[in-house]
């Protein structure tokens, strides 16, 4: 078996989910072999995963996921091995914002990455500035640096020194290179189902019985339902508020300026 493979097999396989890190200066591909490893690789060729989603729009089957909501739901909706690409994290998730939103956020899912059994992969021009959390070496299993288009550095504590791979092909993925790859805390759709989970819902809301709708959607426990239930009300509370927050009058009067917190 070529060292390649043996690579991804130990690092992807025999391990825990984890986090990957690709960095690399600017223009050297580091987007086009994250859909490479991940969809080429792991996915199509290796089958070690079984689904992959990413905040970068491509015309692949790959689930397009660009905020929380989404993920969490697409992270536990079952067990199978998945990896969930996350570009722009300098952007998205800098170390100067550490206590922001969506930095908090990303404390609740990478310590859960096991029992996703997700690989996160963390795109990044430059690891100093991106929130230190995807650098803990408790989550992260690996660091490819590419150096160019066509040559990639992994340095993992799997194996000793630094492995380097050259000749690297492009993915095969159709993908904008220069588009740019958002993340926010809720979907900007009024609805998004791009899981089963409320279609599940609306299906036991209408009275099916419940045997049958874990066999439509693939639910192997009773509890992988009813964790899919409890996603589904999650998620339609919070369209409920985005809707009320959208309702809501601007109100710029000098009573509500009175109550707002002076600056320091």
């Amino acid at each position: 078996m070529p060292f390649w493979d043996e690579c991804l097999i130990k690092l992807y396989k025999e391990s825990p989910a984890s986090i990957s890190v690709i960095s690399g200066k600017w223009k050297t591909g580091k987007t086009d072999f994250a859909l490479f490893l991940a969809i080429d690789e792991l996915h199509d060729r290796l089958k070690i995963v079984e689904e992959v989603g990413s905040n970068i729009q491509t015309d692949d089957t790959s689930t397009y996921i660009n905020n929380f909501v989404d993920l969490e739901t697409w992270l536990f909706r079952n067990k199978r091995r998945k990896v969930f690409i996350f570009d722009e994290a300098l952007k998205a998730a800098p170390s100067r914002s550490a206590m922001s939103r969506l930095n908090v956020k990303w404390l609740e899912y990478v310590p859960e990455l096991s029992k996703a059994r997700t690989h996160l992969f963390i795109i990044t021009q430059e690891e100093s500035f991106m929130e230190k959390l995807f650098l803990h070496p408790t989550f992260v299993r690996a660091r490819w640096i590419k150096l160019n288009l066509k040559t990639v550095d992994l340095i993992s504590q799997q194996f000793d020194g630094i492995c380097r791979f050259n000749d690297v092909p492009k993915t095969r993925v159709s993908f904008d290179p220069y588009r740019i790859a958002t993340w926010q805390m809720e979907p900007d759709a009024e609805m998004s189902v791009m899981d089963n989970d409320i279609l599940a819902a609306l299906a036991y809301a209408r009275g099916e019985k419940t045997h049958e709708i874990m066999q439509k959607f693939g639910f192997r426990y009773r509890s992988e339902f009813t964790n899919a239930i409890k996603r589904a009300i999650n998620k339609m509370y919070s369209v409920h508020r985005r809707g009320e927050r959208a309702e809501a009058p601007e109100n710029t009067t000098k009573t509500d300026e009175a109550l707002a917190l002076p600056s320091v």
